[in-house]
């Protein structure tokens, strides 16, 4: 017998239909496929959040963040019980590609040849969001029917859901899952020191240990290095070379999270602030370093927290900021509204799954640097990095330089640029930190 909704139901015995019975893991092989590969993950968001949290972080940071998860993940079981077949398909893509990308993560951290205590349940979610993504593929086509819909309104019911999804897919999954890269970013292996460097332990303002290198000063003044995404001092130690040869007292340091360092990861730098500051404290206690002849150097990232480093600490006595970009939703540039619609996401992913936020808009932060000498180098590696650089090099007051190369990759105007590199970061430096400055060109190139 087909009811009024077009649902199959049963004659009860006394002729009468019953209702339709709801689909449970036990009689619906979709939802027991849906509901396993849903539990898999919740086990890894357990697992990564809390039971092999990172050195240093307390049991409570990411508990809002699994909360959320376990909330999202419950609510999608249930609409994926009650939904139709292109719900489910929707529903299976979704928390498959967020699965798969949180799990991925792990795959490819065990192919590089290190294990971290999370990767075992890494690799389950990973497979787990795999046969979420195949689920997801093979409904439609084991579908035979959109409960007894017409011709015309199941292809209806079809285009909306192909629609909704891939709007969906596009600015809301996957910049949850670029979030999720964001805030799960595995440490690199730190190897031996350059020569005329060695290790060195520094403590955060908000008691985290970090690990680093130092290369001792030869002319009274220093400079700390502040990386990229990634963190650790690795991606800074060409900077590094280049200033220590020049007589700087050079300190590279793994950020919160990376490398050798306590703490979470976050590709935004948020908090970050707090690790350059114990920083600053270091060199500050160095009997080689002269007080006043403290100086930052950031890349990428790295760039936009000496900014608000910067805007907050007058020991800095100059800053070198190469390759600016956004720290928050408020540094997008204006009119560009398809990049604030994708961000939104990403950024609400990252505060959510790391426990912190961004600080102020870094075009507010970039006056509040004067009387602190700043240079800007922005190269044409991003399409948006000169422009957004320009925003914040006309916001920052005097003294304030901006140094554009256009035909330089994002941050590698040290290779790119090498010879005109040295020129004008050594030259800032010397001018602003040096009493005797050498004679640098510091003339536009």
């Amino acid at each position: 017998m087909t009811s009024s909704t077009g649902f199959q139901t049963r004659p009860s015995r006394h002729g009468l239909p019953n209702a339709r019975r709801r689909p449970s893991p036990s009689t619906d092989p979709a939802l027991r496929v849906f509901t396993a590969a849903t539990a898999v993950g919740l086990l890894h968001a357990l697992d990564d959040a809390v039971l092999n949290r990172q050195p240093g972080v307390p049991v409570d940071q990411h508990l809002p963040a699994l909360l959320a998860v376990a909330l999202g993940a419950g609510l999608a079981l249930l609409v994926f019980r009650r939904g139709g077949t292109g719900v489910r398909a929707a529903l299976a893509l979704v928390v498959g590609s967020v699965t798969v990308t949180n799990g991925g993560l792990h795959v490819v951290h065990v192919l590089s040849g290190e294990v971290s205590g999370s990767d075992v349940t890494g690799l389950l979610a990973a497979a787990a969001g795999v046969v979420l993504l195949l689920q997801a593929a093979a409904l439609p086509y084991l579908h035979r029917g959109e409960r007894g819909l017409d011709p015309w309104r199941r292809w209806a019911v079809r285009v909306a859901t192909v629609v909704v999804t891939a709007v969906a897919m596009q600015f809301v999954v996957l910049s949850v899952c670029v979030g999720i890269v964001q805030t799960h970013l595995f440490r690199d292996q730190i190897d031996a020191p350059p020569d005329g460097f060695a290790p060195v332990s520094l403590e955060s303002t908000d008691g985290l240990e970090l690990s680093g290198w130092y290369s001792p000063s030869d002319n009274g003044a220093a400079i700390v290095l502040v990386n990229s995404a990634g963190g650790d001092r690795l991606g800074s130690v060409a900077h590094g070379l280049l200033l220590a040869e020049h007589g700087y007292g050079v300190l590279l340091y793994d950020a919160r999270g990376s490398g050798e360092s306590e703490g979470s990861p976050n590709g935004y730098g948020w908090d970050w602030d707090r690790d350059v500051a114990g920083a600053i404290d270091f060199l500050t206690d160095r009997a080689d370093v002269e007080d006043g002849r403290i100086g930052a150097l950031g890349l990428s990232t790295g760039a936009d927290v000496l900014l608000e480093v910067g805007a907050n600490d007058r020991r800095l006595g100059a800053i070198v900021a190469d390759g600016t970009t956004a720290s928050s939703l408020a540094d997008v540039l204006a009119g560009d509204v398809f990049n604030k619609v994708a961000m939104a996401p990403v950024l609400g992913t990252v505060q959510l799954l790391s426990g912190t936020a961004p600080g102020p808009a870094l075009r507010d932060l970039a006056p509040r640097v004067s009387p602190t000498p700043l240079l800007f180098v922005a190269a044409g590696g991003y399409p948006t990095e000169i422009a957004m650089t320009r925003v914040y090099a006309e916001a920052a007051r005097e003294p304030v330089e901006l140094w554009t190369l256009p035909d330089a990759g994002h941050t590698n105007a040290i290779h790119d640029e090498a010879e005109a590199y040295e020129r004008r970061v050594v030259g800032h430096f010397d001018a602003a930190l040096l009493d005797g400055p050498a004679a640098a060109d510091t003339a536009a190139d």
